[in-house]
């Protein structure tokens, strides 16, 4: 059997996993209040250096949810100190994010203290809690003096002003990044059921965040038909994305993490959870802008920030599924591709069009993407059960 043959086959496999806990998700439910304070970061500035910044941000909002799912993963959370220290760190995550909006102005000290409090009660509670099992708990102090070195370097960015305060953030990030590649994941041992899951829920939270954040921007826009019109697109453009992500790729990619050795497992689910769920996170938030502007004046062009938004988020979040598969199975999802092609291209040729018409097109295309997906593996399915 091949391995796109494999991912497509019924699980069959008894597995004892971990799985997500309700104080994980009540910890998600606040990173994505950050992560969604992006959205109103990026609406401030949509500059091709504010979709940097915001880019930059957000990196670093979400290398610090990742580092707590990779916890979770690994340690118990259920007693009653952990419990407290857990919610001590999503008490510094709520405080962070009430300053995104202004991380780069008044509140850059605001926004990375309590980052870098939540980066590091994070490395002292995965040594802590992995006393036990000495050989995974050397893994992560060989990654500690990165993760430990990189909010440092972020607490110098937001003690002075920018250009500066971004270069420091950026170098922060890089720190974090290069740390993880070249210390790799030799010794940490993951549960690929936990990591679906929780990243699976993380993803649908967002979702539903942006579905409330187009919601308010039509709380103050006249009703009529038109503004009825761009509130259905929107909303079928979330729920399209929602469809490419849980029709067939996570639990396939679900099932590489689970059938790869005791070795590659880590390194696959880092790549895959990691770091190619960062353009899908991305993608939702930019969506998530061109969503609001196209409610908010449905009949009107959108600017070129909001057609950028649209059709980078839509290719974003795409070409992050391209790259999971790719990187599971070294198979290409052409029709994804396409997909994000078609996107940008409809943005690009309709310049001029009303915004819920551009946006009615995306997600029209975006649709027939998937659709023709879904048919073509709904036929290797067939195939394979008559096999």
């Amino acid at each position: 059997m091949t391995a796109i043959e494999q991912l497509a086959a019924p699980e069959t496999e008894a597995e004892s996993e971990r799985r997500t806990s309700y104080l994980e998700l009540f910890f998600d439910l606040v990173f994505v209040f950050a992560i969604t304070q992006v959205t109103t970061l990026l609406l401030e500035d949509t500059s091709a250096a504010g979709f940097a910044r915001a880019a930059l941000v957000l990196g670093m909002v979400w290398w610090a949810w990742g580092g707590y799912a990779w916890l979770t993963n690994a340690i118990d959370i259920e007693s009653l100190g952990v419990r407290l220290l857990f919610l001590a760190a999503t008490a510094g995550s709520f405080l962070m994010a009430l300053a995104v909006p202004n991380a780069y102005l008044d509140q850059g000290a605001w926004f990375v203290v309590p980052y870098v409090g939540v980066r590091v009660l994070h490395v002292a509670l995965y040594v802590w809690g992995l006393r036990g099992d000495p050989a995974h708990q050397a893994a992560i102090k060989k990654l500690a003096p990165w993760f430990l070195v990189a909010p440092m370097i972020a607490l110098a960015g937001g003690l002075v002003d920018d250009p500066v305060r971004t270069w420091l953030w950026a170098l922060s990030l890089v720190v974090d990044v290069g740390g993880a590649l070249s210390v790799g994941t030799a010794g940490f041992r993951v549960s690929a059921t936990h990591f679906a899951e929780r990243y699976g829920l993380f993803v649908i939270i967002a979702l539903g965040e942006s579905i409330v954040a187009t919601g308010v921007s039509a709380s103050g826009v006249e009703r009529d038909a038109k503004l009825a019109g761009a509130v259905v697109v929107a909303f079928a453009g979330v729920a399209t994305l929602w469809w490419a992500y849980f029709d067939f790729v996570a639990p396939a990619v679900e099932r590489a993490v689970k059938r790869a050795g005791d070795t590659a497992r880590a390194k696959l689910a880092r790549d895959v959870f990691t770091f190619c769920h960062y353009p899908i996170v991305a993608g939702i938030i930019l969506f998530a802008v061109a969503a609001k502007k196209t409610v908010a004046h449905p009949d009107e062009a959108l600017s070129g920030a909001g057609r950028f938004a649209l059709g980078a988020g839509i290719a974003l979040y795409l070409l992050g599924f391209v790259l999971a598969r790719y990187r599971s199975i070294r198979r290409i999802a052409w029709e994804r591709v396409l997909g994000a092609a078609a996107a940008v291209l409809v943005v690009l040729l309709l310049d001029a069009v009303a915004a819920a018409v551009v946006m009615t097109a995306a997600v029209a295309l975006l649709a027939l993407a998937l659709a023709v997906e879904a048919a073509r593996l709904r036929e290797l399915r067939a195939s394979i059960r008559a096999g």
